[in-house]
């Protein structure tokens, strides 16, 4: 009868165990959360709402896990990475957080101007990020060229006019001293990483795209030159100018995203602030040009940059 009664116990004892591990076993499987989205319009609140969760996101994964830092990244197509069809799992800022292990929100918008960005730091949601993050990646300035001054820059290399594009770069030069004072004020304490622009070109628009690259970033070297110690430059442009297998026209192919996360990481590990200089590469890029059937009626979409 004792014996009985002990094992009937030591079953029950098991039953308990196990059932009381169960949820531990579902939680290590549950998905990671989801934290890139597109902004398709910066003046769009309701495709902005979901944001709102990000911010909160990041703020509770730092109070859960102190050791996984809070990554933002900021800008336009290249920040997103839109010269690849799955954008959101293998971009250059999900290779960086993967790597790292930072918990990771990517604000990047196809089209987007310094101007544009500048208005995308008055929305809460997006301050509610930077204000938590420890990390905060910018690219920005191309489409302040490419976007309705292609003339400007066609004059400029043909005839070296530089007045003809002083409208363009101090504009550009404002925004830049806007948003890093906003950022500066909003988090005294994130690494902001800006980004050279690259010139992805090695055929017969290198000249233009050359022109138009050096001019803006003479104004990011001119701010870090008046503002010391604000943020820190990663010179892209110096180490993928005329990379032409990087690239599919103006955007970062797969191999691109993989060889500016390699730059990243590096200068990010150098700070302390990384892992690794090898890029975890979990989600293998598909490049855009791959879908071009799938495009033949809509000729628009073959072009990788529209």
């Amino acid at each position: 009868m004792k014996d009985s009664l002990r094992r009937f116990i030591s079953v029950l004892l098991c039953a308990l165990l196990l059932l009381g591990s169960c949820p531990a076993v579902f939680a290590d499987e549950a998905p990671a959360p989801h934290y890139a989205q597109e902004i398709s319009d910066i003046e769009n609140t309701d495709v902005l709402t979901g944001y709102e969760e990000q911010s909160q996101a990041l703020a509770e994964s730092a109070d859960e896990k102190e050791e996984a830092l809070n990554y933002v990244l900021l800008g336009d197509s290249i920040a997103k990475g839109s010269g690849i069809v799955n954008y959101e799992e293998a971009c250059y800022g999900r290779i960086i957080a993967n790597t790292n292990g930072y918990n990771y929100v990517n604000y990047g918008v196809d089209g987007m101007k310094s101007s544009e960005l500048l208005a995308l730091l008055k929305r809460q949601n997006v301050m509610n990020s930077i204000e938590n993050a420890d990390i905060i990646n910018i690219t920005i300035g191309g489409n302040n060229f490419l976007h309705g001054n292609i003339p400007l820059l066609i004059l400029g290399v043909l005839f070296r006019i530089d007045p003809i594009l002083d409208n363009v770069l101090d504009a550009y030069y404002e925004d830049l001293c806007s948003i890093f004072g906003i950022i500066r004020e909003a988090n005294p304490d994130a690494v902001i990483l800006m980004q050279t622009l690259y010139n992805p070109s090695t055929g017969i628009f290198r000249p233009l795209l050359q022109y138009g690259a050096d001019k803006l970033n003479e104004r990011i070297f001119q701010y870090d030159e008046e503002h010391p110690d604000t943020i820190t430059i990663v010179d892209i442009a110096a180490k993928l100018n005329g990379k032409g297998y990087c690239f599919a026209f103006i955007h970062p192919t797969a191999r691109g995203n993989e060889e500016i996360a390699k730059i990243l990481l590096k200068v990010l590990y150098d700070m302390g602030l990384g892992k690794t200089t090898e890029p975890v590469i979990k989600v293998k890029g598909r490049n855009t040009i791959e879908l071009i059937p799938a495009y033949l009626f809509n000729p628009l979409k073959i072009i990788p940059f529209i």
